[in-house]
């Protein structure tokens, strides 16, 4: 690439990037230094959204279908990008395109594609690590559908008919790279423009302790992308075409610190303050150490655990976080994720606690399975109600649970068996271990086919002895490592709690049944 028609093509296009920074080849690709320090607020870089390059953008927009987000928005983008990238000096973006990869991303969603990596070991054996990660999450779409079907199909039905004329003509590898690129750079920036290539928003390289974020009004007219009035306000039909935007100069993406940054650091930016290494291997190709946003979550095709509809579980978790009140965040064994719009509900962090979402279900499975005589023959409010009531208690003997387990043996603690006969402490004796036995479950099915008994230690040992260039399938190695060390956390302080709770207990609990 030649960074110089990069900033060539930056100064024509009317993008300003403060003189305190600067773009840099380095032996990865380009980014992003400071020159002087920065305070918080200050603005880095500012990119007219004209500049940007959208499905609403390119030369074909009339021909490409927009979609508002999701993976219909990537594959669109990727089309648009790619018809782009054929039009080679033709294209508007030229000196902004020629300083992209020229190859595939390694993006863990094309490992298994064989258009992506021909002939290529590494990328095979590092797509059967991922089984049963969560890597294969974000490999499927919401109903368990490979999204590998979903881009070849995409491109048969969209991208082929309507590139064939241009010379040189598509190839599917073709399109793969420029999907790879989508997956590696792009940003929402507003309700017009949607997903979009950004120049020199996309310089910045991805940390969780990031010094600048993007920021960009996103609602604008969605017809038309008019920042200010326009016709269109009063226009209530949906689905009615785009109009060209209206030009307005204050309209811009920008790149704004933080917090304050020194001179003569590499400025990050981050590609989502949620992001776990599995997205991160899937959209972008790499992981970073010690991610504290790593989550293993549950209820997806490939998780181990399918519950269905969770309209009924959702009450109940409600139910149960309206009775708790402020003690729901004081369990050193639960979190709660929060209302951030993620597939968190039924889930485990990186420290190796469970979602309240996962103990709830786990105990009111335990309650449906062998209902205790109380919520026999209820209906079936009253038995919501009623199994909220008890998953409360069973909270509350969590509690005392783990005040045991932190004390001393000298100290004087009220013995558990003085709880025995309480319902709640039997079904958080059954919950502790159902929730284990998901941990071990999943375990079990993570990995290469015939090597998921490895062990942690042998695991390790075949990372070591990795040729440097398999850096696909170190990748994998390094994060199932880190999943397998969450879920083995988890299930050791369950396993754990049953030891605080008793061995005679536990053991008589474990042989009865649900009581009074």
């Amino acid at each position: 690439m030649s960074l110089d028609r990069l900033l060539t093509w930056i100064s024509d296009n009317e993008l300003l990037l403060h003189p305190g920074v600067s773009i840099v080849q380095t032996d990865s690709g380009i980014a992003v230094f400071s020159t002087e320090a920065f305070n918080h607020s200050q603005r880095l870089a500012t990119i007219p959204k004209r500049a940007v390059l959208s499905v609403r953008t390119c030369a074909l927009s009339e021909h490409v279908h927009w979609a508002p987000y999701g993976h219909g928005a990537v594959l669109a983008l990727s089309l648009a990008l790619y018809s782009e990238i054929l039009r080679g000096a033709q294209s508007r973006w030229f000196g902004y395109l020629q300083s992209l990869p020229t190859t595939i991303v390694p993006i863990a969603r094309l490992w298994g594609h064989p258009a992506a990596f021909p002939d290529e070991t590494d990328a095979r054996e590092a797509c059967g690590w991922t089984h049963g990660t969560e890597v294969q999450r974000e490999l499927q779409d919401n109903e368990g559908a490979s999204l590998l079907t979903e881009i070849d199909d995409y491109y048969k039905s969209d991208v082929e008919p309507l590139l064939m004329s241009h010379a040189p003509g598509p190839s599917l590898s073709g399109f793969l790279h420029a999907y790879s690129l989508v997956c590696s750079r792009a940003f929402l920036i507003d309700a017009y423009h949607g997903l979009s290539m950004v120049p020199i928003a996309d310089a910045f390289n991805h940390s969780q302790d990031n010094h600048v974020q993007l920021a960009s009004e996103y609602d604008v007219c969605p017809v038309c992308g008019s920042l200010e009035e326009c016709p269109h306000d009063e226009d209530a039909v949906e689905g009615s075409g785009s109009s060209p935007p209206a030009e307005d100069v204050t309209d811009t993406v920008d790149m704004l610190a933080v917090r304050s940054i020194p001179a003569a650091v590499e400025v990050f930016n981050t590609y989502g303050a949620h992001l776990g290494n599995a997205a991160l291997l899937a959209r972008y190709g790499f992981i970073i150490d010690g991610c504290d946003a790593d989550i293993v979550t549950f209820g997806w095709s490939g998780s181990g655990l399918i519950v269905g509809t969770q309209d009924e579980l959702v009450e109940v978790c409600q139910d149960v976080k309206s009775g708790l009140g402020l003690l729901v965040d004081t369990s050193s064994s639960l979190y709660h994720p929060g209302d951030d719009g993620r597939q968190t509900f039924l889930s485990i962090n990186s420290d190796g606690q469970t979602s309240l979402g996962l103990f709830i279900w786990a105990a009111r499975d335990i309650t449906l399975k062998g209902p205790p005589s109380g919520l026999q023959g209820l209906a079936p409010s009253a038995m919501q109600y009623a199994t909220a009531e008890l998953i409360i208690r069973t909270f509350s003997v969590l509690l005392q649970v783990e005040v045991r387990g932190t004390m001393d043996d000298d100290e004087d603690a009220d013995p558990i068996a003085d709880f025995f006969h309480s319902q709640a402490l039997q079904i958080l004796v059954q919950t502790a271990g159902t929730i284990s036995n998901l941990c071990k479950a999943r375990l079990a099915q993570m990995g290469q086919l015939g090597r998921r008994s490895h062990c942690a230690q042998r695991l390790n040992e075949l990372l070591d002895t990795l040729p440097p260039a398999n850096s696909k399938t170190r990748c994998a190695l390094e994060y199932l490592l880190g999943e397998r060390a969450i879920l083995e956390a988890c299930a050791a302080h369950w396993e754990a709690l049953r030891e605080t709770i008793g061995e005679g207990s536990r053991a008589e609990l474990d042989d009865g049944v649900i009581s009074d």
